[in-house]
């Protein structure tokens, strides 16, 4: 089972991985918990990547299933990715799909405007 840390803020629902390799193992899980999260808030949701560093062809399919399926409830935005995470997102052209932001901070001052 993996786990996730939460916080609720105004307009939306941030959401942090406690765990560092989103692949095969994790992504079914992943994905089912962060729909369920953004059905039942109806917000965006803010994944928050600080503690992920390795997202294989799963994981980034159970992001990729995550924001289809959340668009009528708010819908994905990311932010502290990695490095090689971002690299992944880029050379895939999801970054052109996905709200990314450097930090936290910058993804709550976009969401507060």
């Amino acid at each position: 089972m993996i786990s996730f840390e939460q916080e609720t803020h105004d307009g939306f629902l941030l959401v942090r991985p406690a765990f560092n390799r989103l692949d095969s193992l994790v992504a079914p899980e992943f994905r089912s918990h962060i729909v369920e999260l953004a059905q039942e808030q109806e917000k965006l949701v803010v994944l928050d990547m600080i503690n992920v560093s390795f997202v294989d062809s799963s994981g980034l399919g159970a992001v990729v299933g995550c924001h289809k399926s959340t668009q009528n409830s708010g819908g994905i935005a990311l932010c502290n990715v990695s490095d090689d995470v971002k690299e992944v997102f880029t050379l895939t052209h999801m970054d052109r799909i996905f709200d990314i932001h450097d930090d936290f901070e910058t993804c709550a001052q976009k969401q507060a405007a």
